[in-house]
């Protein structure tokens, strides 16, 4: 499912971008530049919409079988046996956050580790 603010951003891209065609297809109703800061705003927006698809794509559990994480990264991963757990992906073997080996087959999906909430200052 589509976030709201993902939602939102493509709604308001879809307006953005009818507004610079139509900018573009009527020259002497409005500037060049009108026209070109219109396309600008555009490009701003797409580049929006991919950078929250990203984040959104991040917070989702990854299937082994479709892409491993970085050697060494520490991420959580879901195991056959309905757990969660921490662990890494190194030379191609699964290990707990202690180091402990887990069984290849045990590791069914993997996920980054979320960001730490922030800290309310004193």
């Amino acid at each position: 499912m589509i976030s709201t603010a993902i939602s939102a951003t493509l709604a308001r891209l879809g307006h953005a971008h009818l507004d610079a065609v139509e900018t573009a297809a009527r020259p002497s109703s409005k500037s060049h530049r009108d026209a070109k800061r219109s396309f600008r705003k555009h490009i701003d927006m797409v580049t929006s919409a991919v950078v929250l698809l990203e984040q959104e794509r991040e917070k989702a559990w990854t299937p082994v079988d479709e892409r491993l994480p970085d050697n060494d990264l520490l991420v959580l991963i879901a195991v056959n046996d309905d757990d969660t757990w921490t662990g890494y992906h190194v030379n191609g073997a699964w290990r707990y956050s202690d180091g402990f080996p887990i069984e290849k087959e045990r590791v069914t999906h993997w996920m980054p580790m979320p960001t730490p909430p922030a800290r309310k200052p004193e």
